[in-house]
C-alpha cells in the first residue's frame, strides 16, 4: 500500500511537470530571444522563470545572485557534538563538559561574513564561552542579516552540579526487541538501571520510536522494571527535578514513573486513564496536590517536575507551565536506591534526568530546548533560556 502510494504520488508530479514544461516550450515558440533582458518582452519574463525553476543563482540580466545568510551546519569538535539546525535555533547538548571553558566552534554559512557582537567570527579559530546562549548574526553580500541563537545544553553543570541520573536510549547500541539488562547513567555518578534477576521484566529496545529515536517498552503485564542501589550524589531532603520523555497507551494503570529512596523517598506516579494526572508522593506516606492537567496520550511528551523545598512545586510539558502548587508540598528522605517503574508502568520511555536540586528557570528553560530540538515536541513556549 505504502509502495503504491509513493508510486502514484511520483506519477501525479511527472504528469504535472510534464504539462508545465509543454506549456512553457509551447509559449516560448517563435519569441524573440534577442534581447532577453528587456523587462518590456516576453522572453525576460521566461528567462528569469527558467532561471528559479532551474535553481540558477548566478547572475541573469543584472539579476542574482542570490546573497546567502544562512548557517548551513554548526558543531564543536573538541566536544564531539553537532548542532540540530532548527530556524534560526541551533542546540546542542553536551553529556561530559561539567564546567564552562571557551570553545571553538566549527561552522558552514552561505554569508559574506559572520560575527558575535562586533567580534567576528571564523570557523574553527574563534574561541567563545558557551556560558550563556551565543547570538551569532550573518551578513548577505548585499548588507543584509539574519541572527541565530546557540544554545549548549550541559546538565552536568545545572542546578550546582546536582545532576544524578540521565538515562537515553539512543546510547544504547542494540537490535529492535532486544531486551534491556543494563542502561548506563550519563550523569557521571555512575547511578546504573539494571534488571538482573528477572530477565523477563527487562524493558524491550525498540527502534524508530520518536523523531527516529529509539525508546525502552515497559509492560506492566512483564511487570518491567530497571534499579540501582548503592546511588552516589544523593543528598537533598526535600528539592529535586525530574524530566521524562516518554509515551502512555489510551488506556494504562496508575503507573509509578520513578523511585528516589525507598523509606519515605521521592515517588513520581501517573494517575490510571483517563484521569492521567501528575502525582508526587512520599513513599508509603503522603501525597503532594496532584495536576489538575489531564498528560496526553499516544504521543511522546517531555515532563517535568520541579520542587523547591516543601515551598512549591511545579509541573511543565515541553518547556510550557502547566501548575504551580504552593502549598501542601510534602517533605522526602532522598535515599540511595531508587527504580524506574515498579512493575506497573505501561509506556515507552526515550529519555530522563534527575537533578538532586531544584533547577532555575534558565536551566529548565535550556534541558526543554534540548528535548524539543532531539525528539521535534512542540511547545508554545520557544524559549531556550539565557
Amino acid at each position: 500500500m505504502i509502495k503504491f502510494q509513493i508510486v502514484w504520488h511520483r506519477s501525479i508530479f511527472y504528469f504535472f511537470f510534464a504539462i508545465q514544461t509543454l506549456l512553457f516550450i509551447t509559449h516560448c515558440k517563435g519569441e524573440n530571444f534577442s534581447n532577453v533582458c528587456d523587462p518590456q518582452s516576453k522572453a525576460f519574463y521566461q528567462t528569469i522563470f527558467l532561471k528559479f525553476a532551474l535553481n540558477d543563482k548566478s547572475i541573469t540580466c543584472g539579476i542574482g545572485p542570490f546573497p546567502g545568510k544562512e548557517i548551513t551546519s554548526y558543531s564543536i569538535p573538541s566536544l564531539g557534538i553537532s548542532g540540530i539546525i532548527s530556524d534560526t535555533n541551533i542546540s546542542l547538548v553536551s553529556d561530559t563538559l561539567s564546567s564552562f571553558t571557551p570553545l571553538v566552534a566549527k561552522f558552514t554559512t552561505t554569508g559574506e561574513s559572520v560575527s558575535i557582537g562586533n567580534v567576528t567570527q571564523t570557523s574553527e579559530v574563534t574561541a567563545n564561552s558557551f556560558s550563556s546562549n551565543l547570538i551569532y548574526t550573518v551578513t548577505a553580500t548585499d548588507g543584509t542579516s539574519k541572527d541565530y541563537t546557540v544554545t549548549l545544553t550541559a546538565p552536568r553543570t545545572y542546578g550546582g552540579s546536582s545532576l544524578v541520573l540521565w538515562f537515553k536510549a539512543d546510547s544504547l547500541n542494540l537490535s529492535d526487541g532486544a531486551n534491556v539488562q543494563t542502561w548506563n547513567d550519563f550523569s557521571g555518578r555512575g547511578n546504573h538501571l539494571t534488571q538482573v534477576t528477572f530477565p523477563t521484566r527487562q524493558p524491550v529496545y525498540r527502534l524508530n520510536q520518536v523523531n527516529g529515536l529509539p525508546a525502552l517498552n515497559f509492560s506492566q503485564a512483564s511487570l518491567t522494571s530497571m534499579s540501582y542501589s548503592g546511588g552516589t550524589g544523593f543528598s537533598s531532603i526535600n528539592s529535586g527535578s525530574f524530566f521524562l520523555v516518554f509515551k502512555m497507551p489510551q488506556t494504562h494503570p496508575a503507573t509509578n514513573l520513578l523511585l528516589v529512596g525507598s523509606a519515605n523517598g521521592r515517588e513520581i506516579n501517573i494517575g490510571a486513564s483517563p484521569g492521567n494526572e501528575l502525582y508526587l508522593w512520599r513513599n508509603g506516606s503522603g501525597l503532594t496536590p496532584p495536576s489538575v492537567n489531564s498528560i496526553p496520550v499516544t504521543t511522546f511528551i517531555a515532563i517535568a517536575s520541579v520542587q523547591n523545598t516543601n515551598v512549591s512545586w511545579q509541573e511543565y510539558w515541553n518547556g510550557d507551565l502547566k501548575g504551580n502548587a504552593t502549598s501542601n508540598i510534602e517533605s522526602y528522605v532522598t535515599g540511595t536506591d531508587g527504580s524506574l517503574s515498579n512493575g506497573n508502568m505501561d509506556g515507552d520511555v526515550a529519555e530522563f534526568f534527575f537533578f538532586d536540586s531544584a533547577l532555575s528557570q534558565n536551566e529548565i528553560d535550556k534541558v526543554f530546548c534540548y528535548l524539543r530540538a532531539k525528539y521535534k515536541l512542540i511547545a508554545t513556549t520557544k524559549s531556550c533560556g539565557i
